[in-house]
């Protein structure tokens, strides 16, 4: 990742691993619902011990001293830990190229004909691409980002994930020799492309519109979908999907950025189904829009019925990844694929449904993989 700040390497390692709980203060929350510490304990080591391996800190992030929630239910919950080892057999480590590294992920959807975002230029040495500039040198970057009619544009690290060290930017203000970004921070021109040379580079694509839908109900950042997909014996299943919803000045929908949302989707009618924003005692079920303070619940996705077919069109192109994550924008133009991640996080679908993954479906899949539960 090219000119990566310490925060941001901080922050992927804390991303990476087991979440940050406070258990202290969750504990409380568990007393005040009325649970024992004596039957907390029990609770936590039966779902260390069960198929989805939880860490007390994952036991407390999915809120799962819930004393409505049935144990066989909590025992769906798959923490990291077995996550892991899930995603390494049922993926061939040869294909993990085709996801994590942006350019290659870019060229085998484009030739496959499925809708990727418009690629501006790249900025990783030695790469060459077809029709589209690969400026390697600050001047030549600088350059670029004076080029007005590129505006608004997305840069994203070649080898980043989270969307850290991504920019998104409105405008370039020629005056100033400024570029803008959202919420309206400025930064000189040649800052900006200091920061996105060197190491892995950039990948600087036009920015995506909102769904005109969706925007006019919640504003203008743009949501995607987050489609967990297996591909089994039998073809493609789509197993969970979940609305990624960016909110406020945030320059991407991750969850991890203060504010953004999560909502379930309902498979057959592509309808938001629950909505959520924090985890553990801090988790908020089903509130407004921060923004608009319309109700997300009850949103039907734009185009869900083209959505499905294009991720069930786009699943056997990578067929090594047998355990998919598809991020797809949800824009003025119609579905559009961010990236296809290698397994992926599980938590954003058990959050979102306040339900692990690790049903039958799952069960059998992983079993056809050759994993044993």
């Amino acid at each position: 990742m090219g000119a990566t700040s310490t925060a941001d390497e901080t922050l992927f390692r804390s991303l990476s691993g087991i979440p940050n709980v406070d258990i202290a203060y969750n504990l409380r929350s568990a007393f005040v619902a009325g649970r024992r510490a004596t039957s907390l304990l029990r609770e936590v080591i039966a779902l260390r011990r069960a198929a989805g391996r939880l860490t007390p800190q994952e036991y407390f992030y999915y809120r799962l001293w819930d004393p409505d929630l049935p144990l066989t239910e909590k025992q769906r919950f798959v923490g990291k830990q077995a996550q892991h080892p899930m995603h390494v057999t049922c993926n061939s480590q040869s294909w993990f190229a085709t996801a994590a590294d942006k350019i290659l992920f870019h060229t085998v959807m484009a030739g496959a004909r499925l809708p990727v975002p418009e690629l501006l230029a790249a900025t990783q040495a030695g790469r060459s691409l077809a029709n589209v500039p690969v400026p390697t040198d600050q001047a030549a970057v600088m350059n670029l980002l004076r080029r007005a009619e590129l505006y608004p544009l997305f840069a994203k690290p070649v080898a980043g994930k989270y969307s850290l060290s991504v920019l998104s930017a409105d405008a370039y203000d020629r005056d100033a020799d400024e570029v803008i970004h959202v919420g309206g921070e400025r930064r000189a021109v040649c800052d900006v492309a200091a920061s996105i040379i060197g190491g892995a580079g950039f990948l600087l694509q036009r920015r995506l519109n909102q769904a005109p839908q969706l925007a006019a109900l919640f504003g203008p950042r743009l949501w995607s979908v987050r489609v967990l997909v297996f591909l089994r014996r039998t073809g493609p299943t789509i197993h969970r999907a979940v609305a990624k919803i960016a909110t406020g000045a945030n320059p991407a929908d991750n969850y991890w950025r203060t504010g953004n949302m999560l909502g379930a989707i309902e498979l057959t009618s592509g309808i938001i189904q629950r909505v959520v924003r924090g985890a553990g005692a801090d988790l908020a079920v089903n509130q407004p829009h921060p923004d608009t303070g319309r109700p997300v619940i009850g949103t039907p996705i734009p185009d869900w019925p083209r959505l499905v077919e294009l991720v069930m069109s786009a699943a056997p192109v990578f067929a090594g990844i047998r355990t998919q994550s598809w991020d797809v924008a949800l824009t003025d133009q119609g579905p559009v694929f961010l990236e296809v991640n290698f397994g992926g996080d599980l938590n954003l679908a058990q959050l979102a449904n306040g339900k692990g993954v690790l049903d039958e479906g799952y069960i059998e899949h992983l079993r056809e993989c050759g994993y044993r539960i």
